[in-house]
């Protein structure tokens, strides 16, 4: 491992995002998705590369929550994935917080996101990273319920 570096990511980059994340999940988000998510989302949508190897991603959205009379905003991380050879190396760290940085550069308040049940790996990440369990999305991926997390954004 050499430098990994954080940047945006480029349209000529969603193939092998595509790779990743089939790599990663077991049912994966299809490539159509990932244009449709890069054409909305072009400035939460970033990549970690070991020089010039592709190696993660992670791509999030702002969100209005909150009553009509005074709205927060919060960063919705919507995907999260590293090559398998990567984890565990703080990769997904690294991407956490450059979304985390976007999101509060957006006003965001906080940070929310879904893990599945059975992911405890990346439910210890997350854990370690501020992020705290807010409810079960029951059946929330079809096959399994998901934790919905969230971490308050400070400035």
């Amino acid at each position: 491992m050499n430098k990994i570096s954080i940047q945006d990511a480029k349209e000529t980059d969603l193939t092998t995002i595509h790779e990743i994340e089939s790599e990663v999940y077991a049912t994966p988000w299809t490539i159509n998705f990932f244009r449709i998510m890069f054409h909305m989302n072009n400035e939460l949508f970033i990549v970690a590369t070991d020089n010039d190897e592709l190696i993660g991603y992670t791509v999030g959205e702002i969100e209005k929550m909150g009553n009509c009379m005074s709205p927060k905003k919060a960063g919705h991380v919507l995907n999260v994935a590293v090559k398998s050879f990567y984890q565990g190396k703080g990769v997904g760290t690294m991407l956490l917080d450059e979304i985390e940085k976007r999101f509060l550069k957006k006003g965001a308040d906080l940070s929310y996101l879904e893990v599945r049940k059975s992911n405890e790996k990346a439910q210890e990440v997350y854990k370690n990273r501020g992020y705290v369990y807010v409810r079960t999305a029951n059946n929330y991926y079809g096959d399994e319920d998901g934790y919905i997390l969230k971490k308050t954004l400070t400035r």
